[in-house]
C-alpha cells in the first residue's frame, strides 16, 4: 500500500479540476503542460537528497526507500508514490520544504489540491440547458 503526492510549479488560477486533470494525465503517460518554476526544482532537489528515487538505489538499497516505486518527474511537476509504512516520516519532511517552497500540492487519496494551508477552488460546471431542475 502507497500514500501518493503530486507537487506541481504554482500557476495563477488554478483549480482543483485542472491539477486533477494534470496528476490523472501524468499518471497515464501523457506529457502535461504545467510551467516550471525555481521553487519546484528547489523542492525536488532538496527531497532527493534526503530521500534519493528508488531508481537511482542499489539493490542492498531499495528495501530502506520510503518510496515504492520511481518519481514520475517533469519540468512542471513531480509524483511520488510513498510506501504507507513511511509516510508519516517523509510527510514531516515534505511539510517543512513546502514551508520554504510554495508548490500546489494535489492529494489524490483526497481528490483535492493545495497551495499552502488553503484548498484550491473547484471549477462549478454550469448545468446543461436540460438540467434546470437542479
Amino acid at each position: 500500500m502507497s500514500h501518493d503526492l503530486g507537487f506541481f510549479s504554482p500557476k495563477q488560477g488554478a483549480t482543483t479540476s485542472e491539477v486533477r486533470a494534470a496528476y490523472l494525465s501524468s499518471c497515464e503517460g501523457e506529457n502535461i503542460s504545467w510551467p516550471s518554476s525555481g521553487a519546484l526544482t528547489s523542492f525536488i532537489s532538496a527531497l532527493e537528497k534526503e530521500y534519493p528515487c528508488i531508481d537511482t538505489l542499489n539493490d542492498d538499497e531499495v528495501d530502506e526507500s520510503p518510496w515504492s516505486c520511481g518519481f514520475d518527474k517533469e519540468e512542471g511537476h513531480i509524483i511520488v508514490s510513498m510506501v504507507f509504512s513511511r509516510a508519516s516520516e517523509v510527510g514531516n519532511f515534505v511539510w517543512g520544504l513546502l514551508e520554504r517552497h510554495e508548490l500546489i500540492v494535489f492529494d489524490p487519496q483526497a481528490d483535492k489540491a493545495y497551495i499552502g494551508n488553503n484548498e484550491l477552488p473547484e471549477i462549478q460546471e454550469s448545468n446543461k440547458w436540460w438540467q434546470f431542475w437542479k
